[in-house]
């Protein structure tokens, strides 16, 4: 599980595509793709402008959804797990 605290950005080898009710990601390095739901695809959007921690996405998640912080933390840090697993993520120092 990735720490709240670590901040994590997109990896340069992935394109985004929107699709209606989502995203859809392109690994260029695996050629695998990846269907996001709303939240992940929220979640990647936010990544999008620098590195966030699963605490700052929260706080971003918190101001655009009626959702408190802990309800959405274990959700964003699962999604950001996945991300980093499939490598479309990578952990900043």
């Amino acid at each position: 599980m990735v720490e709240i605290n670590k901040a994590f950005g997109r990896s340069e080898d992935v394109v985004v595509c929107e699709l209606q009710g989502g995203s859809a990601l392109l690994d260029l390095h695996s050629s695998t793709y990846f269907r996001l739901n709303d939240t992940a695809s929220f979640i990647w959007e936010q990544l999008g402008d620098g590195a966030k921690s699963a605490d700052s996405l929260a706080d971003r998640l918190i101001e655009a959804y009626e959702v408190d912080k802990e309800t959405c933390l274990p959700h964003i840090t699962h999604i950001l797990d996945e991300f980093h697993k499939a490598k479309l993520i990578t952990a900043e120092s």
